[in-house]
């Protein structure tokens, strides 16, 4: 995406954990960080599985992961183990002239053990390129010059000079369309084999208004597991940029890694958006699940 000269803007990489999530943060040795700045997520000890707060990243541009549902059954009776995954993400500016202007997160999922086969991504929400309050805006330009004549003249030993000044103009207007833009895609990650593995959304912000990626995504990601009973990690990667001059990384500081989360198939669900029918997580419409604002609210936009 190019920026115009004014929003000059620089990338961060934050990666954080969860249960099956790894987040880590790459920042240049040089960045040393908003002194608000909060970092590390850790496992709390006696509950270590299936951490609700994924990562948590606070500066002048905050940026959070939340497990909103995490539901272990079967894609139908009788049928083959699944997992819904359910998360969802925030992106907030706290100081003025701050936005985030595109951002991407992405999901890697394998088997804890090594012998044992990784899940396989069926399905996520939102999924190809949606858009997001489009806008049409008239584009007008203007160019103009002066056409200038001389005339001499003579006669009974008089001459005339005459300079006549014509003015311009030439406008040429076009509609411009824009819009924010949501892309969620199923991804092979690691390899050039076997089923895919992976998922990936990206954010982009319409440049038109210079809104900023919406602040709120929940994303939704159906899992098949080919062991019921196998014990599964992913490692979810999140990268945004801003509009800022300076690193965004001065944001944040040098963050260490947060805990690794492992997802254990034995744990209830946590049915904290809905009560879910285990037995037929393949019914589940993962689109009702998801939802797009610009703000926190939840309510999709």
């Amino acid at each position: 995406m190019a920026e115009n000269s004014n929003r000059n803007s620089n990338a961060f990489d934050d990666p954080s954990d969860d249960e099956g999530t790894t987040f880590t943060i790459e920042l240049s040795p040089y960045d040393e960080g908003d002194e608000d700045s909060t970092y590390r997520t850790q496992n709390d000890p006696s509950r270590p599985h299936q951490r609700s707060n994924i990562v948590e990243r606070q500066g002048a541009v905050d940026v959070r992961c939340v497990a909103a549902d995490v539901v272990h059954g079967s894609l139908a009776p009788d049928g083959e183990a699944a997992t819904l995954l359910v998360f969802d993400f925030q992106f907030d500016t706290r100081k003025r002239a701050r936005r985030i202007v595109e951002a991407h997160m992405s999901f890697t999922f394998a088997a804890s053990e090594d012998a044992e086969p990784d899940p396989v991504v069926l399905n996520v929400a939102p999924k190809g390129r949606m858009v997001v309050v489009p806008t049409q805006q008239t584009e007008s330009t203007t160019r103009s010059g002066n056409a200038g004549a001389n005339a001499g003249g003579g006669g009974l030993g008089l001459s005339l000079g005459l300079n006549a000044g014509v003015q311009w103009q030439k406008s040429v207007s076009r509609e411009t369309h824009d819009a924010t833009t949501v892309v969620g895609s199923i991804d092979l990650v690691g390899r050039n084999f076997g089923a895919s593995n992976g998922v990936s959304w990206a954010l982009l912000e319409n440049r038109s208004v210079a809104t900023g990626v919406p602040a709120f995504v929940r994303t939704a990601i159906l899992l098949q597991r080919p062991d019921p009973d196998a014990a599964f990690h992913a490692t979810v990667t999140i990268r945004a940029q801003a509009d800022l001059r300076s690193s965004i990384g001065k944001l944040f500081g040098r963050v260490p890694r947060d805990d690794p989360i492992l997802y254990d198939p034995s744990l209830p669900p946590t049915n904290k958006l809905r009560k879910y029918d285990g037995d037929n997580l393949g019914k589940i419409d993962l689109n009702d699940l998801s939802a797009v604002a610009f703000n926190n609210s939840g309510t999709s936009g």
